[in-house]
C-alpha cells in the first residue's frame, strides 16, 4: 500500500479479514494518526508505537495480565459448573507478579540454555523425519510446509519433552487450534464454547497424565516440574496441568508460525534466501528478522488497574488494551526502514516473544527449532515457490500459515 493509500485509512477493524491478510499498512496509520486507539465496537484499547509497548510489557502494577492476555476477559469457569476449572486459572501468563514471579522461578530453571541445548538432538532427529516427509510429498506435487513440516515439528518436539504420546499429536494440534481462536476473539459463541471444551478436554487429558508421574516419575518435563521446588515451595498439581497446557499450545501454535513465516519471508526475498543457502550462519538472523517483520504473535492483551495517559489520550480504569507487538515491531522511530526485511539488521529489541516480567520462557525452544528446521530444509531446496495459495491464519492474535503449499527443485 502506498502513502497516499495510507492517508485514505480512516479507522481500524483488528477483526476485519482483509486487514488481517496485511495489517501492516493499518498499523502505520495507527502510529501516526492514533497511537492510543480505541475500538469501540469491541470495547477495547490499542497501543501501537514501539516505546509505549515497551512501557507496557514492564508496567505490571498498571497493566496487569490478571484477567488474562486474550480479547476477552478471563471467564469463571467455576460459574459455568464446569468441573476442573481451576486447572485453567494457574497459566503463568495470566499472573501478575507476585503470583507470576513464583510460577516462573519454580519453571524458569527448567527451559535454561544448557537443559535446551540437551534437546538439540531430538529437535534434530524429528525435523530429519519430517523434511524427508515434506521432499516425498514434493514428487507428487503435494507438498505443504505447514503440514509436513512447521506442524508436526514442534508438536512431536513438545510431546517427547513433556513424555507424551507423539501418536496423539493430532488431537493436540486440535486442541491447540481451537484454545488459540478462544484467546483470539472474533469467533461466534458457538465456536467459544467448543473451544471452550477443548481447553477443558486438554486439561483433563493432563491431569491424568500428571496423576500417572506423580505415582512413576520418568526423566520427562512433567516429572522434573513434580519435583521442582524453591524455598520449600513446589508448584501445586492444577499448577503442573496449567504450565503443561501453556507449553504445548505456546511451543506449538508460536513455532509453527515462526517456521512458516520464515520461509515465506526469505521466499519473497530470493536474494536473501540465496544468502543463507551460502551462508548457514545468516540463518539465525532470517528467524530474528521474521520475528520482527511477521512476528508469529501479534499483540496480547492487558486490564488497566488506573488511568494513565499516551501521548495526550486518556485510557481509563479497568480497560481492556493490546499491546500491539506486530506494529512496535515495525515502527520507524525505532527501526531504519522498518518495513523491509533486512538479515543484516542483527536486532533482537522486538515484541516477537513480548517482553518484561512475561517475556515468552519458550522462546529460546522456538528459536532453537525453526533455526534447524531451516538448517536442514534451505540446503535441500532450490527454484522454490508458493504452489497455490496459502490459507492464513486470521486470529486477531497470532500470524501464520494454516496452509502454505510449496514447490520446489530437489
Amino acid at each position: 500500500m502506498t502513502v497516499d493509500n495510507i492517508s485514505a485509512i480512516t479507522g481500524y477493524d483488528p477483526f476485519d479479514l482483509e486487514t488481517r491478510k496485511y495489517p501492516y499498512d493499518h498499523y502505520a496509520w495507527l502510529r501516526e494518526n492514533s497511537p492510543a486507539y480505541y475500538v469501540a465496537e469491541h470495547d477495547f484499547w490499542i497501543l501501537s508505537r514501539h516505546e509505549h509497548v515497551a512501557w507496557g510489557v514492564n508496567a505490571t502494577d498498571v497493566l496487569s495480565s490478571a484477567e488474562g492476555i486474550a480479547v476477552e476477559r478471563v471467564v469463571d469457569l467455576s460459574a459455568l459448573g464446569m468441573e476442573g476449572a481451576e486447572n485453567l486459572s494457574e497459566v503463568m501468563i495470566s499472573k501478575d507478579p507476585p503470583d507470576h514471579r513464583r510460577l516462573r522461578d519454580l519453571v524458569q530453571k527448567e527451559f535454561t540454555p544448557r537443559r535446551i541445548a540437551g534437546w538439540e538432538a531430538k529437535v534434530r532427529d524429528i525435523t530429519e523425519a519430517c523434511v524427508h516427509d515434506l521432499m516425498e510429498h514434493n514428487k507428487s506435487g503435494n507438498a505443504d510446509l505447514t503440514e509436513h513440516l512447521a506442524t508436526p515439528l514442534p508438536v512431536t518436539v513438545i510431546a517427547e519433552i513433556l513424555g507424551i504420546p507423539t501418536a496423539d499429536r493430532k488431537k493436540f494440534k486440535d486442541w491447540s487450534e481451537d484454545i488459540v481462536y478462544l484467546i483470539g476473539g472474533g469467533i461466534d459463541p458457538a465456536l467459544q464454547m467448543t473451544a471452550l471444551g477443548s481447553a477443558m478436554e486438554l486439561a483433563t487429558y493432563f491431569d491424568a497424565i500428571v496423576n500417572e508421574r506423580r505415582a512413576q516419575p520418568g526423566e520427562d518435563l512433567i516429572s522434573v516440574l513434580l519435583g521442582s521446588t524453591k524455598d520449600g515451595d513446589s508448584l501445586a498439581h492444577h499448577e503442573v496441568i496449567a504450565q503443561c497446557m501453556l507449553f504445548l499450545i505456546g511451543g506449538n501454535e508460536t513455532t509453527t508460525n515462526l517456521i512458516g513465516n520464515t520461509l515465506h519471508a526469505l521466499v519473497q526475498h530470493p536474494d536473501q534466501l540465496r544468502r543463507c543457502v551460502e551462508d548457514p550462519s545468516l540463518i539465525e538472523w532470517a528467524i530474528e528478522e521474521t520475528l520482527r517483520w511477521d512476528a508469529p504473535v501479534q499483540g496480547l492483551f492487558r486490564t488497566s488497574r488506573s488511568p494513565f495517559e499516551i501521548d495526550g489520550t486518556e485510557i481509563p480504569n479497568d480497560a481492556r488494551v493490546q499491546l500491539l507487538y506486530g506494529s512496535a515491531n515495525r515502527d520507524e522511530r525505532q527501526y531504519h526502514n522498518a518495513a523491509n526485511f533486512d538479515l543484516d539488521r542483527r536486532s533482537r529489541n522486538h515484541f516477537a516473544f513480548g517482553g518484561g516480567p512475561h517475556y515468552c520462557i519458550g522462546a529460546p525452544l522456538a528459536r532453537l527449532e525453526t533455526r534447524i528446521a531451516m538448517e536442514y530444509l534451505l540446503p535441500r531446496i532450490r527454484n522454490i515457490e508458493i504452489r497455490d495459495e496459502p490459507q492464513m491464519n486470521y486470529n486477531v492474535l497470532v500470524r501464520g500459515f494454516r496452509s502454505l503449499p510449496i514447490a520446489f527443485d530437489a
